[in-house]
C-alpha cells in the first residue's frame, strides 16, 4: 500500500475512532455531544484534563478502551508520517541520481 492510501486509511481511522468514542459516551453516560466529542478527544490525545462529568465504571472500562485505540492510533499515524516522508525524500534522491545518470551519459 502507498504512502498516500496509508494517509487515506489514517484520516478515515481518525474519523471511525473519534467517532465511536462520541457515540460511546453518548450511550452510556447520556452525554451531549459537545462534552462526548470534547472527552474523546482529551482521551485520545491522552491530555489528562480528567472526566467532563463523573463517569460510570462501565464508562472508565469505555474510556480505557478508548486510550488503547487512541494511543496505538497516533503511533500507526506517526509512522504512516515518518514513511510519507522518508518515501518522499528516497525518491527525490533517487530521481536526481537518475536525472544525473541521464546527463552524463
Amino acid at each position: 500500500m502507498g504512502s498516500a492510501k496509508h494517509l487515506i486509511v489514517s484520516a478515515l481511522l481518525t474519523l471511525l475512532i473519534v467517532g465511536f468514542g462520541t457515540a460511546g459516551y453518548m450511550v452510556i453516560e447520556g452525554w451531549d455531544v459537545l462534552d462526548a466529542f470534547y472527552m474523546t478527544v482529551i482521551t485520545m490525545g491522552t491530555v489528562g484534563y480528567g472526566e467532563v462529568h463523573e463517569i460510570s465504571k462501565t464508562g472508565r472500562l469505555f474510556t480505557i478502551l478508548l486510550i488503547f485505540f487512541g494511543v496505538g492510533f497516533f503511533v500507526y499515524l506517526a509512522g504512516v508520517v515518518v514513511q510519507f516522508m522518508v518515501e518522499g525524500r528516497i525518491r527525490a534522491i533517487l530521481g536526481r541520481r537518475s536525472l544525473e545518470k541521464k546527463l552524463i551519459d
